[in-house]
């Protein structure tokens, strides 16, 4: 499970700001490093804008484009800041590109969206959106298309968005039409939760264990231990993972995992793999639900976070694929918007596609994000589940208790 770099951006801007993956330094001071190869092998193009008109604390779409002759000497991330008239950042979005700069696909016309909000307190007005590449502080020469202007410290300036108080927000992710199609696929993994949890801390033998079987537990609280009525309950084929402040003033937690330390229990390479659930309203909470590749600490390994969600920003959740070993490791995701409170309003279904092509995610049926399976994913992938707190986000504003409930896992192969 990653730890957000992008939560300390929000504390210290609020609601407003963008997240990104990998963030560049918080200044609009830039490094003068540059490289030759990269500057002959990757032309930045116009961004496509795709609301022009937004009102400030809303999120929207913009996607980047760029042309490549070849793959470049080095992963290079992105740094996209939505600079006011006088040159001041107001907000940024900086990302790792969805095709690593450094891979053999890295080749041609490279297009992807990434999500943006301003601030809520944001003026109206045109806001430029300025752009490069970057590595360690230092940022790369580019070359710069028709309608890109080159700006000092090799930055670009791709587009422009006007804010208007006044304009409609944008269509959210989860509002397009249903496309997940499982003919010819059959069930190979159903948990419906009608009888009693089989489930203990660390296995063996049962389906579930209730801690990461790398020992590698995370968050800011501790994953307890089942037992009679804690962290799991289920009740009218529903599973409720708790969280819960002890009288100490330390929170606990639940995990699920369907596999041991040893790599035994349930584990699937390709096909489609599903929650249905409701997720907890509140500041600091952390549901999530995620494969990786078992058996346990093998190489290579991967990681997909089908949904982490974070009580604050409530209208969205983050969708990430991670390779971590062979290393350095390195993530590509995306925040899939929703319409306001949606994922903690009623039950909903998050779940992945895998193919040795590409990793797609679904929100009830509906494609919010997709991207290139990793040459890495070579293994079966397990199942967790968890309802965890922090993530980089306070949890002192926490509801005691909180709950993620649960209607079913399933999974599917052809």
């Amino acid at each position: 499970m990653i730890k957000k770099s992008f939560s300390f951006l929000k504390t210290m801007f609020g609601l407003g700001v963008l997240i990104g993956l990998i963030f560049s330094p918080l200044t609009t001071s830039h490094a003068g490093g540059t490289n030759g190869a990269a500057s002959s092998a990757a032309t930045i193009l116009p961004a496509t804008v795709l609301a022009t008109n937004v009102p400030a604390g809303a999120y929207f779409k913009i996607q980047m484009n760029w042309q490549a002759t070849h793959s470049l000497a080095q992963h290079y991330k992105v740094f996209v800041h939505l600079e006011d008239a006088q040159g001041r950042m107001v907000a940024q979005a900086d990302h790792e590109p969805d095709i690593a700069t450094d891979s053999p696909d890295w080749r041609g016309k490279i297009s992807y969206a990434i999500t943006a909000s301003f601030p809520t307190n944001t003026f109206d007005g045109d806001y430029r959106v300025v752009a490069g590449l970057y590595d360690k502080g230092d940022r790369v020469e580019l070359l710069a298309a028709p309608g890109v202007k080159s700006l000092p410290w090799f930055a670009y300036e791709i587009g422009v968005v006007h804010v208007d108080h006044t304009a409609p927000k944008p269509r959210a992710d989860t509002e397009g039409a249903l496309t997940l199609d499982l003919t010819g696929y059959k069930t190979t993994f159903e948990e419906k939760f009608t009888t009693q949890l089989d489930v203990s801390p660390h296995g063996p033998g049962t389906r579930w264990t209730a801690h990461t079987p790398w020992n590698g537990d995370f968050g800011d609280a501790a994953f307890a231990d089942p037992t009679n009525g804690f962290p799991f309950t289920i009740s009218n084929g529903v599973l409720r993972i708790e969280a819960r402040k002890e009288a100490n003033g330390r929170w606990r937690a639940g995990l699920l995992a369907s596999n041991d330390r040893e790599g035994h229990g349930f584990s699937q390479q390709y096909g489609y793999f599903e929650m249905r659930a409701k997720l907890p309203a509140g500041d600091g909470v952390w549901p999530a639900f995620w494969l990786s590749s078992s058996p346990v600490g093998a190489s290579p390994n991967i990681e997909i976070d089908v949904m982490e969600f974070y009580g604050d920003p409530k209208g969205s959740y983050m969708s990430t694929v991670h390779v971590w070993k062979p290393g350095p490791h390195r993530g590509i995701g995306h925040q899939v918007v929703t319409r306001p409170l949606e994922a903690s309003d009623d039950f909903h279904r998050y779940g992945v596609m895998v193919t040795a092509e590409w990793i797609t995610m679904y929100f009830d049926g509906v494609e919010v994000w997709k991207t290139k399976t990793p040459l890495e994913h070579q293994r079966p992938l397990m199942l967790l589940l968890n309802l965890a707190l922090g993530g980089g986000w306070p949890i002192e504003h926490t509801p005691n208790p909180s709950f993620m409930d649960v209607d079913y896992v399933r999974v599917y192969a052809k």
